[in-house]
């Protein structure tokens, strides 16, 4: 009697169509599935209290996604009449309104009052959540003024403007 000896391949001819059944290990994760981006179009400013500047959403197609958030924001210290220095708190919220990430939005230098003579600065953002849902999602980009009057500014007057990037990251 012989005994049985199983054959591996060496290799797999990835041009064929294989239909899978349990489970599949070693695959990996962290495809990108969906891209959502909104576009700040306008300027907008806010002078003193919490401030939604622009939201974005997305439909997640799997509870096991996570969505990773990024706001790309253009701001400027227009003071409108005032020289007081433009500061506060710059946060990305979830559809429960929990903070993912904030950061210190600030100009130490000169101001100006005069709205064409502005000093852009430029604030990045990142999070990862885990919303555990395949309902739609609304993420939110935030202020809290705490001096000056914040400006956030649109692709009308700026060549980039301000985005918030949304991506369905598969697990």
């Amino acid at each position: 009697l012989m005994p049985f000896t199983k054959l591996l391949p060496t290799s797999i001819d990835l041009a064929q169509n294989f239909a899978f059944t349990g489970s599949v290990s070693g695959a990996g994760g962290g495809k990108v599935l969906q891209v959502v981006i909104a576009t700040h179009t306008s300027d907008s400013f806010t002078t003193s209290g919490f401030a939604t500047l622009f939201t974005a959403s997305i439909t997640p197609s799997a509870t096991s996604s996570k969505i990773f958030v990024s706001a790309s924001l253009q701001y400027n210290n227009y003071g409108n009449g005032s020289t007081s220095y433009p500061n506060g708190t710059v946060q990305i919220l979830n559809t429960g309104d929990t903070t993912l990430c904030k950061a210190y939005a600030n100009f130490s230098g000169n101001v100006s009052t005069d709205q064409t003579d502005q000093f852009d600065s430029s604030l990045h953002l990142n999070a990862l959540d885990s919303p555990n849902s395949t309902s739609a999602l609304t993420y939110k980009v935030s202020y809290t003024a705490a001096a000056g009057r914040f400006g956030l500014m649109g692709a009308a007057t700026r060549v980039n403007g301000s985005t918030l990037t949304l991506m369905e990251i598969g697990a």
